[in-house]
């Protein structure tokens, strides 16, 4: 099985598709590494949405939302009665699976640096219009998955990113990395987690085991069983749950970032595989080398 993602690695190297590291676990850690560029941490850009669901799922464990918990109910001493009656249906399910209901991407990278949202990113969230019904439609972005983060840290009262040291990166053994903000010092929680190969991979073998790293429950099996089903209809590659892609054949689900910072979880091969990769418009082909010199053959 090594042999498979070795034969892999050199086809990429040939192709000139070109990989910083990659990582192959199982249930019990790591089976193969390669690390090809200095081991420095990166920014796996939207790989972060699937920490952030993690974070919800942990909320959720501990009674602090449900599903069907509703934002405008979160932040309802913050907001006027015009704002809680637009968003009213809004809940945290559909954010989780990218329905919210703006129909629209809000607070990507370009974005931001062009001053969308500027100055209070949560403000701006709040003055989106609705274009459809919660729950009806899939769209992807970033705005949905940074309330997500917001509602987390109202809930508890606590620095999100705080947070997620305590209850996620200090089990998971990655110590306290580095999250973009916004300007007022909240997490962007869509994009900018800055983690090493090793680090991205933790997160597959814990989905693997169930929600159980090195002995220790980080969040619940059902919260785990439910990010590997899909629960929403995309038109990208693969449907969607909990901040998660599912792979359209059927092979498992993933943690996907911008140019290929992905974490793939296969549980029926018992194996998590995450890679890091040059950020340029070739991931299609690497998904192509990857079904054909891995996937096929398992």
């Amino acid at each position: 099985m090594e042999q498979l993602f070795r034969n892999f690695l050199e086809r990429m190297k040939k192709e000139h598709n070109l990989v910083e590291a990659m990582c192959l676990s199982n249930k019990d850690g790591v089976i193969f590494k390669e690390q090809l560029i200095p081991r420095n941490p990166r920014n796996i850009y939207s790989h972060s949405k699937s920490f952030t669901s993690l974070m919800v799922g942990i909320a959720i464990d501990e009674k602090k939302i449900t599903f069907d918990t509703r934002l405008v109910d979160v932040f309802k001493d913050e907001i006027d009665n015009e704002t809680y009656n637009r968003l009213y249906k809004i809940k945290v399910k559909h954010l989780l699976n990218m329905s919210s209901g703006f129909n629209k991407g809000l607070l990507f990278m370009g974005q931001r640096r062009q001053a969308q949202g500027y100055p209070d990113y949560l403000k701006f969230m709040f003055s989106q219009e609705l274009e459809c019904e919660p729950g009806e439609k899939f769209l992807y972005s970033n705005g949905d998955t940074y309330l997500l983060g917001r509602i987390v840290s109202k809930v508890y009262n606590e620095n999100f990113l705080k947070l997620c040291v305590e209850k996620i990166f200090l089990p998971l053994e990655i110590g306290v990395p580095i999250w973009g903000v916004d300007p007022n010092g909240y997490c962007i929680c869509a994009s900018d987690l800055f983690l090493n190969i090793e680090e991205m991979n933790r997160l597959g073998i814990l989905f693997l085991n169930e929600g159980v790293y090195k002995g220790k429950r980080i969040v619940s099996k059902e919260y785990v069983e439910m990010c590997s089903k899909e629960q929403i209809y995309t038109t990208g590659w693969g449907n969607y749950s909990n901040q998660f892609w599912m792979t359209p054949e059927g092979e498992g689900y993933r943690a996907d970032g911008a140019h290929g910072q992905i974490t793939f979880i296969w549980p029926k091969y018992n194996l998590t595989f995450s890679i890091q990769r040059l950020e340029d418009t070739r991931l299609d082909e690497m998904l192509a080398i990857l079904r054909e010199e891995v996937l096929s053959k398992l």
